[in-house]
């Protein structure tokens, strides 16, 4: 039950903290949206320099990014739903099976969003270097995209919404049996 308790405490840390940098995230990215001038600013949009729209783009590539990290902080307050009723001592229901399932739907499609974003859009502020590698866009993707760690978070919490569907039948089963 100290396990419980103690990874209870974690799982609210770990929500109160994204609701944190997100709300600061936002907040230094929206002043960007009335006050920066994006003339200066570099798109590449599939290795093409577009250069009408560059604005709107780059407005439309942070709203895209403020959504993906919305839904991380929607993904990591269901997982918390859970734990919550793990620490009251419910551990097994269906309503497990559905939270775990739709956080491991949220993080497969943030993971592939970020993955297409990193692999089609360049953006470089006027103070990046030439080097490809200190890319504006880059340094924004990177905190969301982890080798292949989205993927696999998702589909571990995939496989373990379906354990625990499979655990209610079995609890099903064995009320029927008594």
């Amino acid at each position: 039950m100290k396990t419980l308790k103690i990874f209870g405490w974690l799982s609210h840390f770990l929500m109160i903290t994204i609701f944190l940098i997100g709300i600061l995230f936002f907040l230094a990215t929206k002043s960007s949206f009335r006050f920066d001038d994006y003339s200066k600013w570099t798109l590449l949009i599939n290795n093409i320099q577009e250069t009408n729209h560059k604005g709107t783009y780059i407005k439309m590539f942070f709203i895209l990014i403020w959504i993906l990290y919305i839904l991380y902080f929607i993904a990591i307050f269901i997982f918390n739903l859970s734990v919550r009723d793990f620490e009251k001592r419910i551990f097994i229901s269906l309503k497990h099976s559905n939270r775990f399932r739709l956080v491991g739907i949220i993080f497969i499609f943030n993971y592939i969003i970020s993955l297409i974003l990193n692999q089609y859009i360049i953006i470089r502020t006027p103070d990046d270097p030439t080097q490809t590698s200190h890319l504006f866009s880059e340094k924004i993707l990177t905190n969301f995209q982890t080798p292949l760690g989205g993927l696999i978070i998702g589909f571990f919490f995939l496989v373990l919404s379906q354990v625990f569907k499979e655990a209610l039948k079995q609890k099903q089963e064995n009320e029927l049996t008594i």
